[in-house]
Parts: structure tokens; sequence; C-alpha cells
């Protein structure tokens, strides 16, 4: 695979160390090299990549048989097969998707992917300056905000330390939604292994990657104002499951839903 010349595969980059774990081929060695590091320190970290990634899939399929028809995802990542767009789109074909990442490995990847589809589009931007993605004309082009969004913030959140209040930008986006509109959070905690989250924390750090874990009451803050829908902010494994799991603290990670009354 060949390098772009816009970005450094020399150092270890987040979206490609977990591109790594879901099994992609987007990674390099400096990826691969932290993701083994991390690994070492939580052995299940591939699973719980993809267990995330199965939260993403169940609350966008619940969302659309619930009625919501838009989305606007941050920080989206690398693609990976089913996208937002394809997963929604199998129960309502009209669902239209804005992406938002600031990323230029992801840049690439989405606008090929989706440079031909209608109704789905990618927004480059970056969550700390929310006011920059609500004004790109992009956003109102393909969605209707006078219509109720799904705002998914998944696995994102964890790269900002409390100290730059990133619930700030999260409400900033919401409050610029309609009333109706849901919120979608997932993010990485300690509370279930100290230890271990704190060796790859570690691992993280050591690589240029600032990574926060956060407590049940740190995560449920994020949500602001909006109403957390059952079964609240729990654990991810437990957050509406297709089956129930052998072990609800199998992925270190809490996860909810919200709705903007």
């Amino acid at each position: 695979m060949a390098a772009s010349p816009e970005f450094d595969t020399s150092v270890a980059h987040p979206a490609r160390v977990y591109d790594y774990w879901l099994g992609g081929a987007d990674n390099f060695p400096a990826d691969r090299e932290l993701g083994d590091a991390m690994i070492r320190a939580i052995p299940a970290l591939p699973a719980m990549a993809r267990a995330n990634r199965s939260f993403m899939e169940r609350v966008t399929r619940q969302l659309v048989e619930s009625g919501v028809t838009q989305f606007l995802d941050i920080g989206s990542g690398i693609p990976t097969s089913p996208n937002l767009h394809e997963i929604a789109r199998r129960i309502d074909p009209s669902v239209r998707v804005v992406y938002v990442d600031n990323d230029p490995l992801v840049t690439e990847h989405a606008r090929t992917l989706i440079e031909d589809v209608p109704g789905v589009a990618y927004l480059h931007g970056d969550l700390t300056e929310p006011e920059t993605i609500l004004a790109d004309p992009l956003l109102a082009e393909t969605l209707d905000l006078t219509r109720p969004v799904a705002l998914l913030v998944v696995a994102l959140l964890m790269y900002f330390p409390a100290e730059r209040e990133p619930e700030r930008w999260v409400a900033t986006l919401l409050d610029a939604l309609p009333p109706g509109s849901h919120l979608a959070i997932s993010h990485p905690t300690a509370d279930f292994d100290p230890e271990a989250v704190a060796a790859a924390n570690a691992a993280a750090n050591a690589a240029g990657i600032p990574l926060v874990s956060r407590t049940h009451a740190e995560f449920t803050a994020l949500f602001g104002r909006a109403a957390l829908l059952e079964p609240g902010a729990v654990p991810l494994a437990t957050w509406r499951p297709d089956t129930p799991p052998d072990d609800p603290h199998e992925a270190y990670y809490y996860a909810g839903l919200a709705r903007k009354g």
C-alpha cells in the first residue's frame, strides 16, 4: 500500500490504529506498533473496537426504525463497511447523512466513497470548531435542519481531557438542531479495569496521541441537558444488545442515547 504524501505514516495515528484493530488495510508499521503495545495492556482491545462499531450499527438501526432519517456523524473515521449510510438505508433509502472528520486520510477515503452517493456528504471539519461545522453550506445543503437530526459522537471525546471541556462543543452542535434530535455517544472508561486502561492510555500518550478515559459520572455529563433514553448511560455491551453479553463489562466503554426536548 503506497503512502500518501499528505500525511506522515512514520507516526502512529488514532484513526489508523483503530483501523488496524478492526482488521482494515489502511494502517502502517507505526500504527500497528502502537496498536500492539495497547493490546499488550488490554488483550481484548480489537474485540472492544468491534463492539464499539457494533454499538454504532445498533443505534443507527434503532434510530431509523424510530423514524429518524437524518444523521450528523462527527469524527466518522476511516470508512469501514458497512458505513452508517449503508446501515441506515437498508431500512429507509431516504436517509441523509453528513460525515465530519478533520483528518486528511479520512478525507481522501470518505470523499472517494461517497462522491456519487446522493444525500450523503463529507464535510472536512473539527469538533473543536463546531460553529465552523454548522456554518458550512454543505451541511444545510444535505440536511434539513428544521427537522430532527441524530448527532453521533462515537469514540471521539476520549481524545480531549476534561480541561478542554469537550461537552461545550457537543452542546453547541446539539443546540443548533431542532427538538426531537438525538445524541449518541460512546466513550472508554477505566471503571472496569483501572490498571489495564492506565497502561493502554500511557502507551498512546507516549506515542503522541492524547487518550483519556472517563468515569460513569463524567460520561453522563457529556450529554448535557439532553434526556437519556433507556437503558441510560450503561456499559456499551449492555446498550440494547442483539444478544445479551456473557460479561456486561467485556468492552471497557460506556454508551448512551439521549433526546433533545
